[in-house]
């Protein structure tokens, strides 16, 4: 595999130029998605650890997510569509955790109400005109190669949107339920995310877009190491949550293909059928 700046996935991409005008860009967090839902781009939230793998997870095994911005709306959006309210990792049954929409003896409702203050809230931004992706490590090569054909048919750009994490500014934790003064940082693990989708679209890249796709190439062999030593992997190791850290690091696992559509996350209906848990690429990591 070429660490040139010219390759992509299969395909050379020698005539790409670093211009406003290039299809496939890279931006962060949730004011980079503000501006990209207001461009009329097609958005991919990278929330790797751990909202998009979850929801990735989730959607492939049957279930819908509806995602929520304020942590205290999620009780009340549950009752509202009669769902489940998803809540602390090993204290409620649904949470951020992929691992718990694995093997669910569930008849019936398997509508979950996700909190998250990095990719649920930039997956609540999405409205009835946008059109808006859930994307991660999990199902990378699928995701990338439908948004190439839904560039193409729609003529539309890609804003990939590598979501951050939020860390504690008096003692510089990582920050998911407790509520504190806090600031936005970069998450390797959403940039890795980003480069793995970029690496299979086949369209012109900013220079944003590029750096991003080599970094995931050159780092490639070591995903399950980087993402342990990451500032999230690290913080949630220490919570007891090894697996987790491993299960979102595995490359291609499902050809699902998770879409934002009226409040909720479910598999995109692509050519008159819908993608299952039973779309596999891979097994292992």
């Amino acid at each position: 595999m070429s660490g040139t700046p010219n390759s992509t996935s299969g395909s050379s991409t020698s005539s790409l130029k670093s211009s406003p005008d290039n299809p496939v860009h890279l931006d962060w967090t949730v004011d980079g998605m503000k501006m990209a839902l207001k461009a009329g781009r097609i958005v991919v939230v990278a929330d790797v650890l751990r909202f998009s793998s979850a929801v990735t997870t989730a959607v492939a095994n049957g279930f819908t997510i509806y995602p929520v911005a304020d942590q205290a709306a999620i009780e009340r959006r549950a009752r509202a569509i009669g769902g489940n309210a998803g809540g602390r990792s090993g204290e409620a049954r649904f949470s951020l955790s992929p691992l718990c929409y694995l093997n669910v003896q569930l008849k019936g409702n398997r509508k979950i109400v996700l909190w998250s203050p990095n990719g649920a809230a930039c997956a609540s931004l999405v409205g009835p005109r946008h059109r808006a992706y859930i994307g991660c490590l999990l199902n990378a090569r699928a995701l990338g190669r439908h948004l190439e054909r839904l560039a193409r048919q729609r003529r539309r750009g890609i804003t990939l949107i590598a979501a951050g994490e939020q860390q504690a500014i008096d003692t510089g934790e990582r920050i998911l339920y407790d509520i504190k003064t806090s600031r936005r940082v970069f998450a390797i693990e959403d940039y890795l995310g980003c480069g793995a989708v970029i690496s299979n679209i086949r369209l012109p890249r900013s220079a944003e877009a590029r750096v991003c796709e080599l970094a995931f190439r050159a780092c490639r062999s070591r995903l399950r190491e980087l993402m342990l030593d990451s500032f999230s992997g690290r913080f949630l190791q220490q919570k007891g949550l090894t697996a987790d850290v491993l299960w979102a690091s595995q490359m291609d696992r499902y050809a699902v293909i998770p879409v934002i559509l009226g409040g909720r996350i479910e598999a995109e209906q692509i050519t008159g059928r819908r993608y299952s848990g039973g779309s596999t690429i891979r097994r292992r990591p």
